[in-house]
């Protein structure tokens, strides 16, 4: 296969960083045929107890969201002392019908070729093997950053490489290797998912968004279709 160069998705919405707290992924899972990914998050600020939610729909062959699906519950007054989970649930129940058009219901969220574990230090180099397809996965971690509190920046990409069982190899680059991020200063690899058919991998991503009040934790994914 081609060597391609896919574009990040980055989740965080300009204008809306929040200092000093740590979402909760949620896996809404993959279409039938493994071509939409949708995924979630949610928290509460740190300091002012302020509920948030999204809910993410991308596009896996051109890892890009899909038009129009971006939904946000942003922190407020009117949020105080609820739960993220039950906020996210309201606006999951909202893009309900969205979902359905996507053929994403909730019942195919995959299956975990990695995970890491909450305490793990973070390697650079991922290698394991999928043992029910018999793939052998070297996967590269790059990141850069400059600068400190707010003012920091960084940028990322992975470089992966597939051995097949034949001995066929496929190699791709997934990110923007110069393209640097404006309050993010660091990431980690949490997850790599495939669909049931073996054709879409998800590579989930832990990004460090600092500012002068602190570090939060967001989410982004990087989707490849093979």
């Amino acid at each position: 296969m081609r060597k391609t160069v896919f574009i990040i998705i980055c989740i965080a919405v300009a204008g809306y960083i929040y200092a000093g707290d740590i979402a909760n992924f949620v896996n809404i899972g993959f279409s039938s045929d493994g071509s939409r990914f949708v995924f979630g998050q949610h928290g509460i600020t740190d300091g002012d107890y302020q509920a948030y939610a999204d809910i993410y729909c991308v596009d896996v062959p051109t890892n890009r969201f899909i038009p129009g699906g971006t939904y946000s519950k942003n922190p407020s007054k009117g949020t105080v002392g609820k739960e993220g989970t039950s906020v996210f649930s309201t606006l999951r129940d909202t893009v309900g019908d969205y979902l359905k058009k996507l053929e994403v219901d909730g019942k195919k969220t995959g299956r975990a070729l990695y995970v890491q574990a909450e305490d793990e230090k973070r390697p650079n180099k991922l290698e394991f093997r999928d043992f029910e397809t018999g793939r052998f996965y070297s996967v590269s971690m790059h990141a850069y950053n400059e600068g400190s509190g707010a003012s920091v920046r960084s940028s990322f990409y992975l470089v992966l490489e597939i051995v097949y069982p034949d001995g066929k190899t496929d190699n791709h680059t997934i990110g923007l290797p110069g393209f640097k991020r404006k309050g993010v200063s660091d990431y980690r690899i949490r997850r790599i998912l495939t669909n049931e058919s073996g054709n879409s991998l998800v590579f989930v991503v832990e990004k460090t968004v600092s500012d002068r009040n602190g570090d939060s934790i967001r989410y982004m994914v990087e989707t490849l279709t093979l």
